[in-house]
């Protein structure tokens, strides 16, 4: 995989869950972008985000702290992989869990690639692990189908 390197202890072959979801979207990596870093803009077309709060800023960038609901489960989220049009990622923390998300933006003729990760460790992760990776692809899925208007 070319993409940047995840964060210690949260790559896929150690953690309790791990899942990836891909698609072609009819936008430009730009356009893309743009969506997702708007993160309080989020819950108007992804079912599974709800309360987004962004520590002092109004997008996502380099350094920004989040806090976010999802799979009713509140998260606070740092984002530590920024690569503007090409990768945005962030590490997570909840209820006895650690997780890294990541998106991969590529230009293909008529928009882009998007590929989507996470992985979880702890606790809960561990005694939920199928549960949760079943809900994640699904969740992702719908995440990244809701990106083109």
């Amino acid at each position: 995989m070319s993409a940047p390197l995840w964060p210690a202890g949260l790559e896929p072959h150690r953690a309790s869950v791990s899942v990836r979801n891909e698609a072609r979207v009819a936008l430009a990596p730009e356009a893309v972008w743009e969506r997702l870093v708007d993160a309080t803009a989020w819950p108007s077309w992804y079912a599974n985000a709800q309360r987004v709060v962004l520590d002092g800023q109004a997008r996502l960038g380099p350094g920004v702290r989040f806090r976010w609901t999802t799979l009713h489960v509140r998260v606070t989220c740092v984002v530590d992989r920024w690569e503007p049009h090409r990768v945005l990622g962030w590490t997570g923390h909840a209820l006895g869990s650690s997780g890294h998300h990541r998106w991969i933006l590529t230009a293909v003729p008529g928009g882009t690639r998007v590929v989507t990760e996470e992985t979880q460790t702890g606790l809960l992760p561990r005694l939920s692990s199928r549960w949760l990776s079943r809900s994640l692809r699904h969740w992702h899925q719908r995440w990244i189908e809701g990106i083109a208007p």
